[in-house]
């Protein structure tokens, strides 16, 4: 009995020529030429997709090529992804948008209306500290033209995650290739300055990263997209010049006490707690410095 069943299952493999059939997926098509289709996505074969409009008993096929975007029947709720997004539950949001893009992978190369929710994704598994990941979403998002604000987006996430990954060649590259790698004016975008002052850091140049992590506190005050990450950057900074100046662990812990007051629920609160943290241990190694140093003289 186990082996007919074995071999039922195996002629039906051959005879589907070892496709795998998921659930067809309710979506609408626009083609290049205007047109539009309502129907079901059956199933990816190669660069062929095949569609069902309902119109016929046969799905047609459609060379994924001429597929100018696809807009899936996406089930999620936005209430409760906002709730957690606030909470900065950032486990269970990556989940959530994994299992709601999961399904239509198969079409991931085509446009799609899934472009948003990747762009949170990259966003998120970016706060989490999960680079690479998140490079890989940002690097297919900043390809896409179709909207220049997600495309923007992505392109500050790729270069931010290869600062904080430390990969210094790679993030100059890029720059280089979107056209930032040119001086900084005084009245450049907040974005520009912030991303420069982070490479700074990078560098080790800290003098003049703080440079224009102020030009963003004095230009761009009302703007908190850049103003809450320039003043945790500059946090950051004074951290790192600590080790030269010990005043200046004085300095860093009262931004931190700014931004914690300023800032609930953010992810700079978080980080600056998370600094905090840093600076107190950074305080006890320096004065067990100084102990075995006055000790050995």
């Amino acid at each position: 009995m186990k082996k007919l069943g074995f071999n039922l299952m195996l002629a039906a493999t051959l005879l589907c020529g070892g496709h795998s059939f998921a659930k067809p997926l309710p979506a609408e098509l626009i083609m290049g030429n205007g047109r539009s289709w309502q129907g079901k996505l059956v199933r990816r074969d190669g660069d062929w997709v095949e569609f069902n409009t309902g119109s016929s008993a046969k799905p047609i096929r459609i060379g994924a090529s001429t597929i100018t975007e696809i807009n899936f029947k996406v089930k999620i709720d936005a209430e409760k992804l906002s709730k957690m997004m606030r909470d900065r539950e950032f486990k269970q949001i990556i989940q959530v948008l994994s299992d709601t893009i999961e399904p239509f992978s198969d079409y991931s190369d085509i446009p799609s209306n899934l472009t948003k929710y990747n762009t949170l994704l990259m966003e998120v598994l970016y706060r989490s500290g999960q680079y690479d990941k998140s490079l890989a979403i940002s690097a297919e998002i900043a390809k896409d033209d179709r909207n220049p604000a997600l495309q923007k987006k992505a392109r500050l996430y790729q270069a931010m995650a290869l600062i904080d990954a430390g990969r210094q060649t790679e993030v100059e590259a890029l720059l280089a290739e979107y056209g930032w790698n040119l001086e900084v004016p005084d009245d450049a975008a907040p974005e520009k300055l912030y991303i420069a002052a982070k490479l700074l850091v990078m560098k080790g140049n800290y003098n003049d990263a703080m440079e224009l992590v102020a030009k963003v506190v004095a230009f761009h005050s009302q703007n908190p997209d850049w103003m809450q990450p320039a003043e945790m950057l500059c946090a950051e900074i004074y951290t790192e010049l600590g080790a030269s100046n010990t005043n200046m662990y004085n300095s860093a812990e009262e931004v931190c006490r700014q931004i914690l007051m300023l800032y609930p629920n953010t992810p700079e609160f978080d980080k600056a707690k998370q600094l905090q943290i840093r600076i107190e241990k950074l305080r006890a190694e320096q004065k067990l410095k100084e102990s075995l140093n006055s000790e050995e003289a």
